[in-house]
């Protein structure tokens, strides 16, 4: 496969001196950036990766990427695109395993990261149909899931079960074990419903999720006969455990004046495992969401729209020192994926598509190294 010289040395990445070859173009960050946020006390720095979209990181140096590939034009003169994946150094930039790209509606790994458990939807004589299996990353082998739920979501209960939150009509909340088998769980289907907007995550021998806005929990070893325990009721719209379990990052809705520009706005806090809240709120702003924490939970990452949905803005907490700085600014609507952090905690990244179009795809990957 043809292999293009990349832009720039990847120096302000990871200290190295290699000039990579890819597919991939890099930029350093000074050379044309407007959106990237410098920090003058140097505690981060920044490269980005054109034309991929990273999705993930195999280890400290090697990503995960998609990337849309046009293939010519359509009878009305529209760009066609393939979508191929594949593994990226970005050290070396030496790209491998590229296979065509594939899509899931659900993407749940497990703790150990050597299962995942997927859903795909399609279409067939105008009915919606789904597949689930479970994939082993070890061997590459596929378990057949006799789940026919098209709405829902999966969180892993351990390293050997999945619990599958199914929407009306989808038979509810199932428990799945790595050979397929599948055990209902009847007493949860009160509350952990999709269709009522649950989000459910698994921190220590504790179920979380929302009721009605109302941050909650079970215990695990009482999944037949539940008891739900409340803790913390105000108008809460998602919540993001640390990997430790004891810090969740909420976002919470609170009324402003009756003024149009303060009407609503929304706060992004921190609370101990029972609810009580940790220090003084994190920040203020119309919109939150990509919460996500580094694995040692040393830093917190967030999207904030100041002026939804034209300006965000990215920022990074570091959680030792609880300072809140700004990497990365926005003011022409150009998404951002989820941030996905390196086994290290060093380094994170996400990736816009810097498309005004929806018939066309520029996505780039941007990657900071935080000191």
């Amino acid at each position: 496969m043809k292999q293009l010289v990349c832009l720039a040395v990847m120096t302000l990445l990871l200290s190295s001196s290699v000039i990579a070859k890819s597919q991939v173009a890099t930029k350093h960050v000074l050379d044309e950036n407007t959106d990237i946020v410098l920090d003058s006390s140097k505690s981060w720095t920044a490269s980005r990766l054109e034309g991929i979209h990273g999705t993930g990181w195999i280890s400290d140096h090697e990503i995960e990427f998609v990337q849309s590939v046009k293939v010519g034009t359509d009878e009305a003169h529209e760009p066609n695109y393939i979508d191929t994946m594949g593994n990226k150094d970005i050290i070396s930039g030496e790209v491998s395993g590229e296979k065509p790209g594939i899509s899931y509606d659900i993407y749940a790994v497990s703790p150990d990261g050597r299962h995942i458990y997927v859903k795909q939807n399609h279409m067939e004589d105008e009915n919606y149909f789904a597949q689930h299996r479970i994939i082993s990353r070890d061997g590459g082998e596929t378990k057949e899931i006799a789940n026919q739920a098209t709405a829902g979501s999966a969180v892993w209960l351990d390293n050997e079960h999945v619990l599958y939150m199914g929407g009306i009509g989808d038979n509810g909340v199932v428990q799945i074990d790595l050979q397929g088998k599948m055990t209902p769980m009847p007493a949860l289907n009160q509350w952990m419903v999709p269709n009522k907007g649950v989000q459910v995550s698994k921190v220590g021998e504790r179920l979380y999720f929302l009721v009605s806005s109302r941050l909650s929990y079970i215990e695990l070893s009482l999944m037949d006969n539940p008891v739900l325990h409340t803790i913390f009721a105000e108008n809460v719209n998602r919540f993001y455990p640390s990997p430790d379990g004891h810090q969740i990052a909420v976002v919470s809705t609170v009324l402003g004046s009756l003024s149009q520009s303060d009407r609503m706005k929304s706060e992004l806090l921190l609370l101990d495992p029972d609810g009580n809240p940790i220090g003084d709120r994190l920040e203020t702003g119309e919109y939150f969401n990509k919460v996500s924490w580094s694995p040692d939970q040393s830093k917190l990452t967030y999207v904030v729209a100041k002026h939804y949905p034209d300006k965000y803005e990215v920022h990074v907490v570091d959680m030792k020192i609880v300072e809140n700085k700004m990497i990365y600014k926005s003011g022409n609507q150009v998404a951002v994926s989820e941030f996905f952090w390196s086994p290290n905690s060093k380094l994170m990244m996400f990736s816009v598509n810097r498309s005004h179009s929806t018939l066309e795809s520029k996505p780039e990957t941007i990657i900071y190294k935080f000191n």
